[in-house]
């Protein structure tokens, strides 16, 4: 039985060795606007920034699944006051004031790449869900509790394209832009769900030295 332990173990070992694994950093803007019931809002502009560690497979290397954790803050702006719910009684957000949260997410998603593996410039599509925890929630200079006033999970749906251009023979530079839209509240009791348009760009390189 440790044989067949020990076996197995150095026969993954070499196959992830000789894998088309690639790491990405990239960052950039987010211009989110958050939709809240019986309240007009305005985008507003944050960052975003993303690590992603990811396998390239299939025919010419046209599809790659790529396991992303991401930092972001989403910034909206109210065009009217809002009353929230609080332990002590509504706390009233003046017109003006931006609701502001810094989320941490995890973000798989599935990418379709074309032209060839070999070639040099790489335009490309993504989708997938992104799972992110609300670290901290404001209304203007007022932190919310997340107990009472502000969901710590929300799920979202991811949608990007963009290109890679190799430089040398590890390295890509990438750029992206894309959308997110919630498919859950960010406040507690109200339709508060995020819309977001992003651009960003960053660094790819690859653990194997081969191009596909």
């Amino acid at each position: 039985m440790k044989k067949i332990v020990f076996l197995a173990f150095f026969g993954i070992l070499s196959f992830t060795s000789y894998g088309q694994y690639r790491w990405e950093v990239s960052a950039g803007g987010t211009f989110s606007n958050i939709n809240l019931e019986n309240t007009d809002t305005s985008s507003g502009i944050g960052f975003y920034v993303n690590a992603g560690y990811g396998y390239v497979s299939g025919y010419r290397a046209k599809t790659s699944i790529v396991f992303s954790v991401e930092l972001l803050q989403r910034n909206s702006e109210l065009d009217q006051a809002i009353a929230l719910p609080a332990a002590e009684g509504n706390v009233v957000i003046p017109q003006g004031e931006k609701l502001s949260a810094l989320q941490i997410g995890f973000n798989p998603k599935f990418r379709f790449l074309f032209n060839r593996g070999k070639d040099r410039f790489r335009p490309f599509v993504n989708v997938g869900p992104a799972i992110r925890y609300n670290a901290s929630f404001k209304a203007g200079d007022v932190d919310l509790e997340s107990s009472d006033q502000f969901e710590q999970l929300v799920i979202s749906g991811v949608y990007g394209a963009g290109f890679s251009q190799m430089v040398g023979e590890m390295f890509d530079i990438m750029a992206e832009v894309g959308v997110t839209n919630d498919f859950t509240d960010n406040l507690v009791d109200i339709d508060s769900k995020f819309f977001d348009v992003y651009a960003r760009v960053g660094v790819r390189f690859r653990i194997y030295d081969a191009r596909r």
